[in-house]
């Protein structure tokens, strides 16, 4: 009896935490679209912003751009993904590793290097006559960053589709291009519209492309409509931005929806692993598809980030680097920051705090419903992975109308703990979701054998539960690290001085017209991730020749 009770005890204080940490905040935003301080409960905020043709020009904004990225990133992602899955491509698995640059590259930092590269008196607009700050140049920005998705997706998915139904269709007289209309693509066409709504839900989701080109162009799209209402201070600030706030939630959960139900029903018939061989022999030519799809690296995904460098390297905007010009003030005034320091530090104590909390409660949960299949840890796994199908720009406004009080003089508004509840509501979904895979992968007979050998809790976890899952664990905590470390769009909303984080530092140079010094702290935390991404690697092989012995 005694255990029973302990375990509701157990059971009532986690749900309330949940509901608090997860759930309270965005139900708050959702009131505050519907409570006036005068009137107490109305439509009046809805009305006017329904009614206001500026926003119905922000929506079909929005609309057009992540419509327009959606198709280009498919386009692109799906050609990709053909040529690297079914040709003998030389060099290809170096090219596949630089296509996937701007998957480990935060959007902000790509977007500040095509401004870099896009200069008026750049070599590139000088041929082009290119405007980056334009309609075009944020679609082509996020076709850029987001078009790994349907790569990857797509790349999979290519190589498991039976060779014998292509070769079928050969046989019947269908050449290599008829044979991709009339048999990849039907049999991949829910992966690649799946493939395209995540897309669409990045797009939504993005804060820095639309900030660092949309703003000055004067192109606004929900998430900087958003955030403009916010910064404007007005009275009714926090209730407009509420209610622009519920719009793109159901523009997010619509999309969330669509991209659930189609991958519930992608039964098209596949192979279980994927085919590795290439099926189209290209012979000499090989090396002249690889030029050319060097060509496109080069210029989409390496050319700028050089471009970024050697922009760090002069004095002024827009001077060419040469010997000359050359110098290193803009990185040692970075240095010299107060500001650019407190990013860094900020970002790291957040970073490992967020995947410490994010991956106890996501092992906690997962642990119980999927491995102990209880109902009750299932139904609060759904409130947890909420807050991350939703735009991180709405979680910062609910975070700041639940948060801004204080409680008997207590406050974390304006604190870096605040930054810390933020991230562990949006990331700890992400922790939990490689729990899920882990514990999916357990048979329940170890935990058994654990108990009948007498083991604890305590020697069970650490003997069985924790060595035979850590592997896909330690993968879903180097995805938080890496989201908390460059997150920006929740943290353009709660920082506040001595808060900054690294996304806020290089926004706020930006913003401030310091792009050499936002180039040189870019340069700086860019080659600090491949640092740190050399040294993970070394750390692993170095623990997996150790466990060989």
């Amino acid at each position: 009896m005694k255990n029973k009770i302990r375990r509701y005890i157990k059971y009532a204080v986690g749900i309330v935490l949940v509901f608090l940490l997860f759930l309270w905040p965005l139900l708050n935003m959702f009131s505050e679209a519907f409570i006036a301080k005068d009137e107490g409960f109305t439509f009046a905020y809805f009305a006017n912003v329904l009614s206001d043709a500026g926003f119905a020009k922000v929506i079909s904004n929005t609309l057009l751009i992540n419509i327009c990225s959606m198709v280009s990133a498919g386009i692109v992602g799906v050609l990709l993904a053909y040529v690297m899955a079914y040709t003998d491509i030389a060099f290809k698995n170096i090219l596949h590793k630089l296509l996937l640059i701007p998957l480990f590259i935060p959007s902000y930092i790509v977007t500040l290097a095509w401004m870099q590269m896009c200069m008026k008196n750049g070599l590139l607009y000088q041929l082009t006559h290119f405007e980056l700050y334009s309609y075009k140049g944020i679609i082509l920005m996020f076709t850029v960053c987001q078009y790994p998705i349907v790569y990857l997706m797509c790349l999979s998915h290519f190589r498991r589709i039976p060779r014998e139904l292509e070769q079928a269709a050969v046989v019947s007289g269908c050449g290599r291009v008829k044979a991709f209309f009339k048999v990849v693509l039907p049999i991949t066409k829910i992966t690649i519209v799946n493939a395209m709504l995540l897309v669409f839900l990045s797009c939504l989701d993005n804060f820095g492309i639309v900030a660092f080109i949309g703003i000055p162009a004067n192109i606004n799209v929900l998430s900087t409509d958003i955030y403009k209402t916010i910064v404007s201070s007005t009275k009714d600030s926090y209730n407009i931005a509420a209610v622009k706030g519920i719009v793109l939630s159901v523009l997010a959960v619509i999309m969330m929806l669509a991209t659930q139900w189609l991958s519930g029903n992608n039964k098209a018939g596949n192979c279980e692993k994927e085919d590795m061989e290439p099926r189209i022999m290209l012979g000499k030519w090989k090396f002249v598809l690889a030029g050319i799809m060097s060509c496109f690296i080069g210029l989409f995904n390496i050319v700028p980030l050089i471009k970024l460098v050697s922009s760090a390297l002069t004095k002024g905007q827009g001077v060419k680097l040469s010997l000359k010009t050359m110098c290193f003030d803009n990185f040692f005034k970075v240095l010299r920051n107060v500001k650019s320091m407190n990013g860094i530090k900020n970002s790291i104590f957040l970073a490992l705090a967020a995947v410490l909390l994010c991956t106890v409660i996501g092992i906690t949960i997962s642990y119980l419903s999927e491995y102990k299949k209880d109902r009750i840890a299932s139904g609060i796994q759904a409130v947890v992975t909420f807050p991350y199908s939703i735009p991180g720009i709405i979680l910062g406004l609910a975070i700041i109308l639940t948060y801004a009080g204080s409680f008997h003089g207590f406050t974390i508004y304006g604190t870096i703990w605040i930054l810390l509840l933020s991230y562990v509501t949006r990331f700890t979904a992400v922790s939990l979701r490689y729990a899920n895979s882990a514990f999916a992968q357990l048979d329940s007979s170890m935990d058994e054998a654990a108990q009948i050998s007498g083991a604890n809790n305590y020697v069970k976890w650490k003997k069985v539960i924790i060595p035979l899952s850590m592997g896909t664990i330690s993968a879903g905590m180097g995805l938080v690290m890496i989201y908390s470390m460059m997150e920006l769009t929740t943290s353009s909303l709660l920082w506040s001085g001595g808060t900054e984080t690294i996304g806020v530092v290089i926004f706020n140079f930006t913003s401030a017209g310091l792009s050499n010094m936002a180039s040189a702290y870019s340069s700086i935390i860019m080659i600090g991730v491949c640092a740190a991404a050399l040294l993970l690697k070394v750390i692993d092989k170095s623990v997996r020749i150790i466990r060989r012995r």
